[in-house]
This record gives structure tokens, C-alpha cells and sequence, in this order.
């Protein structure tokens, strides 16, 4: 933890340490940016709360560089069953089989404490990031000239100023940087009571519990059991009127639930927590200098896994854009594509994981009939394997060439190797995170004249999947799997212009067409000019 002077100024003042507040500071503090990170709390919270990542996510957690501290405090996502209300199944999800487009498996569970450890070890190893835990941002004000300043209580009762440039409010659903600006939350329309049961399973008990993940959908108590890393397994239980205003369940409460699986002393309990799980987006992503990520801008249920994730990408997307204007390559509007892209995409992913929800938590029994007949019906009387997440939107508005795939979503990670040296890595960790150029033919001399000053502005790397002719300063890639030449097949392109989150803002065929990409690139970035070289 590091004390406060009696007045500190930072580039960036974060409000909340917990994984999307850590993993912003993270990447800003990887660009050089100066953060300041402001937690009332003094220690991580000893207990799960989120339990899924998916492949976005392990990307940013190798970017941060604690990927391979994590290895031992995950587990790739099993198949998930939906159950009908006869117990067989009415929907199969799965993710599909290697290679994987991101290089990470699409979806994994993990162990919270062990990320927000290794989140805040990571953090606390850059030099341009400081950490203060036991200390309460009271009030935010917009400054007079420029940027905001905050007043910070220690928890010892001294109060500190520190000035930002910028300020970003992870400080959680109930956000009091959130209500002190008077931003609203929007509600998506749904809200339901359920009771989240985290256990550790004796290990001789664990072969006869099931292998994969199920949504049971009866009608008379719906349930989710997840399987987790090592010994850790969820249940799930939608309560019933009589229950839905409980904050606390008593434990024999919780062993009758558990009862069709578990008796007491085949496992202890680890968390038991009561949640309305509700979905609302915010109306306004920002306000001034001061932005909203993560729980404090949108809350979803869990039926997607999908909660921390989007806090997730809300890191993603915003350190870049907040890492371009504080270092004058852009201008400050930027930063209001963030809330463009990030609200509606929010939205669409919630407009899915709620007609989920609304297939699980069907409480009346012809209805649930009902229900199994159409969702057997339509899959042929079969039930066929979904890839969970062709489920995701990308980005439908904001800083993308137009609304079209493969625009707005993740660009590949392939595993390769550079030219004829080296040895094979994920492309992320050769190509680093700024913006990159991937042609699918080997550009030459001639062609990639007219592109000079684009790439310059855009500050972009070009790299190519064929052997390279004349042509400098652009980097072959060998991939291991052929990800990339089947993804430019698929997309009918031969250029795709990829931002510094790895996503897709343009692709092109031909020479001029990539041009004229790079061209709008540049525009889409308030025409502001190329930085010095």
C-alpha cells in the first residue's frame, strides 16, 4: 500500500481494485501512464463471486502477463446440458474442438481470490501505478481547468485532494461514484431471486457427482450446477416466493437443496449468498472527465458466464483510448466511443443471456412442456451441439469501418513464429498491442508506398501470413494451425486493420481498398496529426 502526500495529481485515479479496476491499471501502467488505484478495502475478498471466464479474457490476462500464473486456478469450461422438464435434454453447449480462434480455450471457471492475487501482483510490479487500499474516494468534482479532483479518506481519518486527468469509477452494482453523478441505471427487464452455493466436494464424492455442467429447467425449482477448478462446485437455486426476500439461508436449509447430490460431511460449504439477478445498463458511460466500467456501468445474470467478462472488456476497450488522448495522439473525443461500442454491446449480450434466463427459470408446468416440445422441434428432434460463444455480438457502433462481419469482434491469435527464427508463440505476445496491418499476400515496395503516412498516424505494425518479397518493415508470420489463411478465406478479404484491443476495425481486398482502410482509419481518430517519430 502506498501513503498519500497531503496533494497528488495522476493521470488516471481508479475507483475500485477489484479484477476490472486492477487489469485497467494493469494496461494503462504497461503504456507508461501514470494510475492511481483507491480501495476502502485493506484485502481481496476471501470468497468466489464470479466463476467463468472466457477467451477475451485469458487474452487480457496474457497481455497483463499472469496467464501462466493462473494455470493452476482454472479449468476448461465443460459442456453445458439443459435438462428439460422430463430430465432430458433440450439444449447442448460446448465450445468446439482445438485449435481455438484466440489461442485460450473459449471458456474456462476459475478460483476468484487466486486472479485477484496474482491481478494485484501484477500491478503492484509497475512502476507507474500506485495502490492505495484503506482509502474511501468520498467525492468527485470536475476540475476548473481540466481533469477532476477527488477527496480521498485513509482509513486512519486523514483526508487527502489528488488531481486526474481522468477518472474511472470500478467501484461495483451499488457505484456510490455512480449515484454521487447522478447517472442512471436503465433496466433490461429482468429479475429473479436466486441463492449461490460455492462447495468444496470431498474428493471421494466427486466421481459420482456429473462430469458437465447442467441447467436443470424444472418448473418446480430451477438449478445450475458448475463444475470448477479442483474440488469447487456451484449450485445455482432460483428461491420461491416463500424464500425470494431471504438475504441469508440457514445451512440446513442449504443441505435440503443440496440434498439430491450432497449430504453434510460429503463437503463443506464455502459461500452461500442470496442475489436478485437483475439486468441494467447505464444510460450515460461518462460524465466529463469521469467514466464507468465493469459492475458499476451494467449487471447481468449469469446464465452466459458473462458478468465479469464484460467488465472485462470494458478494460480493454478503454485503456487504449484513454492511453491515445493522455499522450495527445487523439483527441479527448475518443473516449466517447467507449460508451458507444460498450452500451450497446452490453445490451445485445444481455438481450441473450435473458432469453436464456427465461428458458431456465419457466416456472409453471405446461408452459415447461411447452417449452421442451418447440426447443426439441427446432433442433429436429435432435439435440445438436451450439458453440457458446458464437452467442457474443461484437461491436455494432463507434470506431469500426461499418457494421459487418467480421467488424467489431475479436481478430484471431494464432500460435506462430516470426520469419525462419524463433520459436512459436501466441501472435499477441510477438505483435504486441498497439495497432496491426495482417495482410493475407505479402505486400510490396510499391503497394505499401501509399500507405506510409496512415501507418505512421495509426502508429501500426504490418505483418503478413505469405512469404515476404521485397518489401520492408513487415513482419512474416508462420502459424502453426492456418487460424489466420482461414479466417481471410471465410471473410473473402486479404487485409484486416486490427486495433489495439485486438479488435477488427476494417478489412479490405486489394491494394487500394487497404488504402483507403487505413485512410478512414485515421479520420475515424478526429483527424488529429501523426505524432512525431
Amino acid at each position: 500500500m502506498t501513503s498519500l502526500p497531503p496533494s497528488a495529481s495522476t493521470d488516471v485515479a481508479i475507483i475500485g481494485f477489484g479484477p476490472v479496476g486492477a487489469s485497467l491499471a494493469a494496461l494503462l501502467g504497461q503504456r507508461g501512464c501514470r494510475v492511481a488505484v483507491f480501495d476502502k478495502s485493506e484485502q481481496i475478498y476471501p470468497l468466489p463471486r464470479a466463476f467463468a471466464l472466457d477467451h477475451e479474457a485469458m487474452r487480457t490476462f496474457q497481455q497483463i502477463g499472469i496467464a501462466g500464473a493462473l494455470a493452476a486456478h482454472i479449468t476448461p469450461y465443460r459442456p453445458t446440458i439443459y435438462q428439460g422438464a422430463d430430465g432430458q435434454p433440450i439444449q447442448h453447449f460446448d465450445m468446439g474442438p482445438a485449435p481455438y480462434p484466440l489461442a485460450w480455450a473459449p471458456s474456462y471457471t476459475f478460483n476468484q481470490p487466486a486472479l485477484e492475487t496474482a491481478l494485484r501482483a501484477a500491478v503492484r510490479a509497475l512502476p507507474h501505478v500506485e495502490v492505495h487500499l484503506g482509502h474511501e474516494v468520498t467525492a468527485v468534482q470536475e476540475a476548473a481547468a481540466d481533469g477532476a479532483v477527488l477527496t480521498v479518506q485513509a482509513s486512519d481519518g486523514r483526508q487527502h485532494t489528488v488531481n486526474a486527468r481522468y477518472v474511472v469509477a470500478c467501484d461495483g452494482g451499488t457505484s456510490p461514484t455512480r449515484k454521487r453523478l447522478g447517472l442512471r441505471l436503465k433496466s433490461l427487464d429482468f429479475d429473479e431471486p436466486w441463492i449461490v452455493v460455492d462447495m468444496h466436494v470431498e474428493e471421494s464424492v466427486l466421481a459420482r457427482l456429473p462430469d458437465t455442467n447442467i441447467q436443470y429447467c424444472n418448473p418446480a425449482r430451477p438449478c445450475t450446477y458448475v463444475v470448477g477448478p479442483g474440488t469447487h462446485r456451484r449450485w445455482e437455486f432460483l428461491l420461491l416466493p416463500h424464500e425470494a426476500e431471504r438475504r441469508e439461508m440457514p445451512p440446513e436449509a442449504i443441505w435440503q437443496l443440496l440434498s439430491p447430490w450432497l449430504a453434510p460431511g460429503e463437503a463443506r460449504i464455502w459461500r452461500a449468498a442470496t442475489y436478485r439477478f437483475h439486468a441494467v445498463v447505464l444510460e450515460q458511460w461518462r460524465q466529463g472527465p469521469v467514466l464507468l466500467a465493469g459492475d458499476s456501468a451494467h449487471q447481468m445474470p449469469p446464465f452466459l458466464a458473462q458478468g465479469m467478462c464484460q467488465g472485462l472488456r470494458d478494460a480493454a476497450n478503454l485503456a487504449w483510448k484513454l492511453d491515445w488522448v493522455l499522450k495527445g495522439h487523439a483527441d479527448d473525443g475518443l473516449l466517447d466511443s467507449y460508451g458507444a461500442e460498450r452500451g450497446p454491446q452490453v445490451e445485445a449480450v444481455t438481450a441473450t443471456v435473458k432469453r436464456l434466463g427465461q428458458i431456465i427459470c419457466e416456472r409453471d408446468a405446461g408452459r415447461a412442456r411447452e417449452r421442451d416440445e418447440a426447443l426439441r422441434a427446432q433442433q429436429g428432434h435432435q439435440v445438436r451441439v451450439q458453440l457458446r460463444q458464437s452467442l457474443l455480438p461484437g461491436i455494432h457502433h463507434g470506431l469500426i469501418d461499418r457494421d459487418q462481419l467480421p467488424m467489431g469482434t475479436p481478430f484471431p491469435q494464432p500460435v506462430c513464429r516470426i520469419g525462419d527464427a524463433g520459436h512459436e508463440q501466441m501472435m499477441d505476445d510477438l505483435l504486441g498491442h498497439g495497432y496491426v496491418l495482417v495482410l493475407r499476400d505479402a505486400p510490396t515496395a510499391e503497394q505499401m508506398a501509399p500507405w506510409a503516412a496512415a501507418l505512421r498516424r495509426l502508429q501500426a505494425q504490418v505483418a503478413s501470413i505469405a512469404p515476404l518479397p521485397q518489401a520492408d518493415g513487415v513482419q512474416v508470420l508462420h502459424e502453426a494451425d492456418g487460424i489466420l489463411a482461414r479466417w481471410f478465406a471465410q471473410h473473402g478479404c486479404s487485409a484486416a486493420l486490427v486495433r489495439p484491443d485486438h479488435i477488427v476495425q476494417g478489412i479490405a481486398h486489394g491494394a487500394e481498398q487497404t488504402g483507403a482502410l487505413l485512410q478512414r482509419a485515421c479520420d475515424q481518430l478526429d483527424r488529429q496529426p501523426a505524432p512525431a517519430l
